[in-house]
């Protein structure tokens, strides 16, 4: 999603990461690291154009409620 920003060690949560999305060790982008305020607010874009009545919000709601594990239903 971003640039690693130079060359350097990679973490073992960027390299368990990146073996779970079958993604090359020597990929130039991380899939660990948060996006910075520009691609916030890009993504914030794309999400107003694709579902401009916050669908996706609702669809997340109720796709975490379905997966929640037995005896958390009530609580937050």
């Amino acid at each position: 999603m971003t640039a690693a920003g130079g060359a350097g060690w990679i973490s073992r949560k960027e390299r368990i990461a990146r073996a779970a999305a079958s993604m090359p060790a020597l990929h130039p982008e991380l899939l660990t690291r948060k996006p910075g305020r520009d691609e916030w607010k890009l993504l914030a874009g794309w999400c107003m154009e694709l579902w401009p009545q916050d669908e996706y919000a609702a669809i997340v709601t109720e796709e975490w409620r379905q997966d929640r594990p037995p005896g958390t239903q009530g609580r937050r």
